[in-house]
């Protein structure tokens, strides 16, 4: 049972507004672009897949690069398994994703490098998950530092 999401359709309600800001930021959203990658997630407790597609043109004006919510046709160049609630951790800035992969708790697969790469870009947002789970009524769903 997860922590943090009830379901799936919890989890991607939160991830459907938290990508949407962050590939519609012009600051993060542009060197994301340039990883010119897509990035699978796999997602346990709740089992769900989201999909970054930073690789082709995006969909929606405004954004730079596309997200998937459940299974899509594209084919990664690279993808990461892990619990949902390590991902939740994770955009809290409270999970190192090294040490996460060499005990176990995130499995990749593919171009791994490319995605290491996007880290420091990334770091931005740890900050911003917070809010928007406070944005979107969901203050307990903020986890801070033990």
């Amino acid at each position: 049972m997860s922590e943090y999401y009830r379901d799936k359709d919890h989890l991607f309600e939160i991830y459907n507004y938290f990508l949407d800001q962050v590939l519609r930021d012009d600051k993060i959203g542009p060197k994301m672009a340039k990883a010119n990658i897509i990035i699978k997630f796999i997602y346990t407790d709740p089992d769900c897949e989201v999909t970054i597609d930073l690789k082709n043109p995006p969909k929606k004006e405004g954004t730079y690069g596309t997200f998937y919510l459940g299974p899509t046709e594209l084919k990664e160049d690279v993808w990461s398994k892990q619990s949902a609630d390590h991902s939740h951790r994770f955009w809290h800035g409270l999970e190192n994703p090294i040490a996460a992969v060499t005990r176990g708790k995130v499995k990749q697969g593919g171009k791994i490098t490319a995605m290491l790469k996007l880290l420091p870009v990334v770091k931005p947002t740890f900050k911003r998950f917070p809010i928007i789970l406070k944005e979107m009524g969901y203050d307990d769903l903020v986890v801070t530092k033990k």
